[in-house]
């Protein structure tokens, strides 16, 4: 017999706890400190629901990481190198970016668990590493379509988008400000001069 609307609801509700709870424990506890048990207990759900929806802890790790990958990379890629008005992208692009990271604080803590260990974690490692240089390419063509038009000086784009994309990163992890705090928005005229704005 098929499960009903509601059954798939709170088959998908319950999935979702899970994940939330596990992303929580593997981002503050660390992958070996996070067992089965502590996630359901966390979940407020049996120890054998965990096992209805994932098949053990890697899995379970390779999701947590994995899943929101798509959503997020949407978000972070929704900006325009080719705009007529680059400075104007330039820093809606960055404001955009803080506020999100702002709002990712645990998941961010995988990503540099995966990043530290990526021979441990091959699989989850290489989807990261393929939304990162996606990501860095596109910065590096905004900075060169500024340079090329007289925007920002002449420095290596790569290393300005390595450095960009590190900072995002490296603000969450060092700030302990919630993401609705005034303070992010302070970061953000720091951010626009990494990119080397032309005064003239």
């Amino acid at each position: 017999m098929p499960l009903s609307e509601k059954q798939i609801l709170n088959m998908q509700t319950r999935r979702q706890i899970i994940l939330d709870s596990a992303t929580y424990l593997f981002a503050t506890e660390g992958y070996e400190g996070t067992t089965i048990k502590k996630v359901a207990e966390a979940a407020k759900v049996s120890f054998g629901s965990v096992f209805t929806y994932f098949k053990d802890k890697e899995e379970l790790f390779y999701t947590v990481v994995v899943e929101p990958l798509e959503e997020l990379s949407n978000q972070v890629l929704a900006f325009n190198p080719d705009a007529k008005d680059l400075l104007n992208e330039l820093e809606n692009m960055i404001k955009t970016h803080i506020r999100l990271y702002a709002g990712i604080n645990n998941y961010l803590g995988l990503v540099v668990q995966v990043v530290g260990q990526y021979q441990r974690f091959p699989r989850v490692f290489e989807k990261l590493d393929v939304f990162h240089d996606e990501f860095k390419a596109k910065v590096i063509l905004l900075i060169k379509n500024g340079q090329k038009n007289n925007l920002f000086i002449q420095q290596d784009p790569y290393i300005v988008a390595t450095l960009y994309t590190s900072l995002l990163i490296g603000i969450r992890l060092n700030t302990t400000d919630n993401e609705s705090s005034i303070m992010w928005d302070r970061f953000i005229p720091s951010t626009i001069h990494l990119f080397g704005v032309n005064s003239k």
